[in-house]
């Protein structure tokens, strides 16, 4: 299946066909839906039939390697499918995933500490941060680097390059993250903000980060020995 998101984000209607009819999801030929995976919300939207008929996709999924669209009923395989993608919810995850790979970016050069988890969610989104330990004069100066980034508006752009490639890209801190990455994974697409970061991503983002907003850290919990939780908020 081609996943049409890695090529343009931006996409929100598309067309395909059912490949696959079983329990309560569709395989499609090609999807434009961003199935829930490394820690992005999934898409939803619907389905428009030949016959003008609707049929709401609830739910996408990355399950046994196939992006699995959980439907109200099921679809005969073969059916021609218009799919449109619930846009708000779409833009939404771009810019709150976009913006982790920002505070990443600045938590990892400022202070030498790795992304250990992270979900992506419209209105609210968190990470976690190892090690580090939290205080207030560090809040202040990460949602002011930030911010000065949002304000630099610089691009973000994709490129597809094999594992030595990416290597030769990133300086040492990143190179010693990326070396965990499966040495099954030879074609890496990475996401580029310029000046800022260069990150291995499947995920769906903005083109530039000024379309991101202003960041507002609502909140942070310890999750263990040298883990803190950061749940942050952007302007619309």
């Amino acid at each position: 299946m081609a996943e049409l998101y890695l090529a343009d984000c931006y996409l929100k209607e598309f067309d395909s066909a059912v490949t696959r009819s079983e329990g309560n999801y569709v395989l499609l030929q090609d999807s434009a839906f961003y199935p829930e995976s490394g820690g992005q919300t999934g898409d939803t939207g619907y389905f428009v039939l030949e016959n003008g008929e609707k049929i709401l996709v609830t739910a996408v999924k990355k399950e046994k390697g196939e992006s699995r669209h959980y439907v109200e009923r099921l679809i005969a395989v073969g059916t021609r499918v218009h799919g449109v993608i619930e846009w708000n919810a779409r833009y939404a995850h771009m810019r709150m995933h976009t913006a982790q790979h920002v505070l990443s970016a600045i938590v990892l050069d400022e202070y030498g500490a790795e992304t250990a988890g992270n979900q992506i969610h419209a209105d609210e989104s968190r990470m976690d941060f190892r090690p580090f330990e939290w205080t207030e004069e560090k809040q202040k100066l990460i949602e002011q680097r930030f911010n000065k980034i949002i304000e630099s508006a610089a691009p973000v752009v994709f490129e597809t390059v094999t594992r030595d490639e990416m290597m030769q890209r990133v300086d040492e801190k990143r190179r010693k993250l990326f070396e965990r990455l499966p040495a099954s994974i030879k074609s890496i697409r990475l996401v580029i903000i310029e000046g800022v970061d260069v990150c291995p991503c499947a995920g769906t983002h903005v083109k530039n980060v000024s379309e991101i907003g202003r960041i507002r850290i609502v909140g942070h919990e310890s999750k263990g020995e040298n883990t803190v939780r950061l749940r942050f908020s952007l302007e619309k």
